[in-house]
């Protein structure tokens, strides 16, 4: 089947990808639209992630340009040498080309992957460098030469640049060194290459983390934040919804009738690596979905090396449920692409759905060169929509207040401002300004990509 079918399918899905990217109203979600800014501006920080994304999205943007599709196949191109990367992992785990191909192809069509595959996001790039560590760590295993110590260092380090999740890897890593006495015997063996290559990983976060020690430790706290235990509300159901939708970012068919050949799993070098890239890093997130909540993406890096156990446990007769996961997820991807490319009006796209139009009726107010955005998801779609224009935009933030956002950091109105804007949001949100000015209420906006009124005011002095 993998012979024509397969690649037909391929064809056929990057394709739905290509149509929906080129016909689609949608734009851009908040997220997406701030790496973009983010990109324009070189640093070795910004507020909420490490920097190697938008270092990526600005050579790409600089080439390509940063139009709608543009934008779009950007995280394809990633894909695209992920998939190569599982092939030749799974060759460096002993399974046979047929069935590394087979790994490979499913891995494109997984719907994590096909989702993930139309946003730009550190994802992305984060898979990328975790599956390329995991395969240079099996070259260390058959051969610790410094070079290859080196290269571990390298690949890593630039994980951690793309989301400080790949932290996980040491975790996994040290699992495997404690489980597998081939890998204990190479590390304890080599301990000066141990040493070189923490050495290469910490002098390529460096910069990172000086980054963050001149800006308060922004992006840490954010991080720290975002799995903090403070707001702690035990729910297991929602552990056990976020397990849910792991099964399904894989594929159900695929998941299923692993069960149904566990019994015959045996526990070598193999299996174990596998297990250790993925069971630990979804326990993890699994015990912050329980005790305050948790994405389903922050589990991400374990969908790689819990597919490859999936399907190595698979024997020849039984490769239908590999097959037949492929279809149901090409099925999905490409129902997806579908809506995108008319505009389904679900919920699910109603954070990227009608952002254009309002840009365009913010755009058609008169002095609405300086817009003046207490939100930041409306901040960056509408510098994203409105580039190119002469529109300047702000972000309200008193002097001295908690910075909560990257834009209150490099776009923040000025206390003293007395050049008259536009408002979009809450009137309270300027009120720290110290020249008197008076509020006209133009319009207020019942928008299905915002969750409140949005309200638009003029701004005189």
């Amino acid at each position: 089947m993998e012979n024509r079918v397969i690649p037909t399918l391929v064809f056929l899905l990057v394709l739905a990808k290509i149509i929906a990217a080129t016909t689609t109203n949608f734009s851009l979600f908040g997220d997406e639209a701030q790496y973009w800014i983010w990109s324009k501006n070189f640093d070795f920080g910004y507020f909420s992630k490490p920097p190697l994304l938008s270092w990526f999205l600005g050579a790409y943007t600089y080439v390509f340009g940063d139009s709608f599709f543009s934008l779009k196949i950007f995280p394809n191109i990633f894909y695209f040498f992920t998939s190569i990367g599982v092939y030749i992992l799974c060759k460096q785990l002993n399974i046979d080309h047929k069935l590394s191909l087979l790994c490979s192809f499913s891995f494109y069509f997984m719907p994590s992957v096909s989702v993930s595959s139309f946003l730009v996001s550190t994802d992305v790039i984060l898979i990328f460098f975790w599956t390329i560590s995991m395969l240079v760590f099996l070259y260390i295993r058959k051969n610790p030469s410094i070079l290859n110590f080196i290269l571990l260092g390298i690949m890593l380090g630039l994980a951690l640049l793309s989301k400080y999740a790949a932290v996980y890897f040491f975790v996994c890593l040290c699992l495997v060194v404690v489980l597998d006495k081939k890998t204990r015997d190479v590390f304890s063996q080599n301990a000066y290459k141990v040493l070189v290559f923490f050495v290469v990983v910490i002098l390529i976060v460096t910069p990172n983390i000086l980054w963050n020690f001149n800006n308060g430790w922004i992006t840490m706290l954010h991080t720290a934040n975002n799995i903090s235990l403070k707001n702690t509300n035990i729910d297991i159901l929602r552990g056990l919804g976020f397990l849910f939708i792991q099964i399904l970012m894989i594929g159900p068919v695929l998941f299923f009738g692993f069960l149904f050949v566990l019994k015959k799993i045996s526990m070598d070098f193999e299996n174990i690596f596998l297990l250790c890239f993925s069971i630990p890093v979804l326990i993890i997130v699994f015990v912050e979905s329980v005790l305050v909540r948790a994405n389903a993406n922050w589990a991400a890096p374990a969908l790689v090396s819990l597919l490859i156990l999936f399907i190595r446990s698979f024997q020849s007769k039984e490769l239908i449920s590999i097959y037949l996961n492929i279809c149901l997820n090409f099925v999905f991807g490409v129902l997806l692409f579908v809506f995108i490319s008319v505009n389904y009006p679900h919920k699910t796209f109603d954070r990227i759905n009608g952002v254009k139009k309002f840009s365009e009726e913010l755009a058609a107010f008169n002095k609405a060169d300086f817009l003046v955005v207490n939100d930041r998801l409306l901040f960056s779609v509408l510098a994203y929509e409105l580039r190119g224009t002469k529109t300047q935009i702000s972000m309200p933030y008193p002097p001295g207040g908690k910075i909560t956002n990257h834009f209150q950091l490099t776009s923040n109105l000025n206390n003293k401002n007395n050049k008259n804007f536009l408002l979009i949001g809450d009137v309270e949100s300027i009120s720290y300004l110290l020249n008197d000015y008076n509020v006209n209420h133009i319009k207020d906006f019942d928008v299905l990509f915002t969750n409140n009124i949005v309200g638009v005011y003029e701004i005189i002095f």
